[in-house]
């Protein structure tokens, strides 16, 4: 194969990868949103789940960094996980003298690569 060939074909790729998210985004924000009503008796329309309607208080207060603190209290994991997945390069952080912060992109995209949208939410109703 040629490089223009192989160019051709990885944008392809890409393209075909890009419409498969959207699938799956989809589903899965149908499949919440019944949850979530039967849950609550609520009636959510799709837009209201829409990822980019979701701010963070961090963000709208305090610009696009968060504290370690107030990462551990908005996600519920504790301060010690948060040092430990920056030590690993898990998540990138910035450091001011003592102080360590995480932009909020970075805190997102974890959060969204640990989304698994192969759990079926439907299923919990016949537990």
């Amino acid at each position: 194969m040629s490089p223009p060939q192989i160019t051709e074909l990885a944008n392809q790729t890409a393209q075909i990868l890009d419409r498969l998210i959207e699938i799956i985004a989809q589903k899965v924000t149908n499949q919440l949103r019944q949850e979530l009503n039967r849950i609550y008796e609520i009636n959510l329309e799709p837009e209201q789940l829409h990822r980019s309607s979701i701010k963070s208080t961090q963000t709208s207060t305090h610009g696009s960094l968060w504290s370690i603190n107030k990462l551990a209290a908005d996600s519920g994991i504790q301060k010690g996980t948060w040092y430990k997945w920056i030590a690993q390069r898990r998540i990138p952080a910035v450091r001011f003298g003592r102080t360590v912060r995480i932009r909020d992109e970075d805190y997102r995209k974890l959060i969204q690569k640990s989304l698994r949208p192969e759990i079926i939410l439907s299923n919990r109703s016949s537990e």
